[in-house]
């Protein structure tokens, strides 16, 4: 619910302060700061305090001269141009890439395609919404994907249904993880429907229907295969506390008891 460009303009408020307040104090001085309730000793040397000797030859401290001013090396013109074309391209970045980039047509024909996909493997018929408001996915749940089982119903997060639209429909691949996650996430929430509620078993499962899958969505077989063992290394590797669930079991193996093909030599 919060536009991303919302804490980047404010960051970017806090650091044009600082470089203003920056330079005012470089133009009317900085402020006198009070008087030392007690005379430098050899502790304070490396205080902005000088060691020198005076008339009779005794060792003694006293303040460092004042360094000379320096010129800013960007002027502020030139900060502030920097700043709003850094703005411009992230805003036109994430405009291009986010989900709400897509017209609101072509996400209804996708969420569509989406469904028929999920059935599929869900073996029932079934409906897949993409959450563009965040109700139960990212913030509101910390999920990318959530299922209602007894509903047939299954909700992905917006930048989930984004990187499938761009292989089902602009014949991308894109950013390979983002995509074996983005696959997996669709065919571990048609999985759940299908009535699995184990996580780790669904999480098995749901990277063996991604290759057919993937492929479904235009990807050619070796790719979709390469994606997807790419996505089993990243759950085996994942001992993070939040996947605790989705662990895959040790079943989950090429000739396994969850293996959902155990005449196929390949995996998963």
């Amino acid at each position: 619910m919060i536009p991303f460009w919302l804490p980047f303009a404010i960051l970017a408020a806090m650091e044009l302060e600082f470089v203003v307040g920056g330079i005012r104090e470089r133009r009317h001085g900085a402020p006198a700061h009070p008087a030392s309730r007690r005379l430098p000793g050899n502790d304070d040397a490396d205080l902005g305090w000088v060691e020198t000797v005076d008339e009779d030859g005794e060792s003694m401290l006293v303040p460092a001269p004042p360094r000379g001013r320096r010129r800013s090396r960007l002027p502020l013109l030139v900060v502030v141009i920097v700043g709003l074309a850094l703005f411009a391209y992230a805003y036109r970045v994430d405009r291009q890439a986010g989900w709400t980039s897509v017209s609101a047509s072509d996400r209804a024909r996708a969420e569509k395609r989406f469904t028929a996909e999920a059935g599929r493997i869900a073996g029932r018929p079934v409906k897949v919404i993409c959450d563009s408001d965040y109700a139960f996915t990212g913030v509101g749940s910390d999920a990318a994907g959530i299922a209602f089982i007894p509903r047939g119903l299954a909700y992905l997060e917006p930048t989930v249904c984004r990187s499938l639209y761009r292989v089902a429909f602009e014949h991308e691949v894109g950013n390979r993880d983002d995509t074996a996650f983005a696959i997996t996430v669709l065919a571990h929430e048609a999985t759940h429907l299908r009535g699995v509620r184990n996580e780790a078993q669904t999480e098995c499962y749901a990277l063996q229907e991604g290759v057919g899958l993937g492929v479904r969505l235009g990807l050619a077989r070796s790719t979709a295969g390469a994606l997807m063992r790419a996505q089993l290394d990243r759950d085996l590797s994942d001992e993070t506390v939040q996947r605790v669930d989705y662990r895959l079991p040790p079943e989950c193996i090429n000739g396994g008891s969850l293996d959902l093909r155990p005449d196929d030599p390949s995996f998963p």
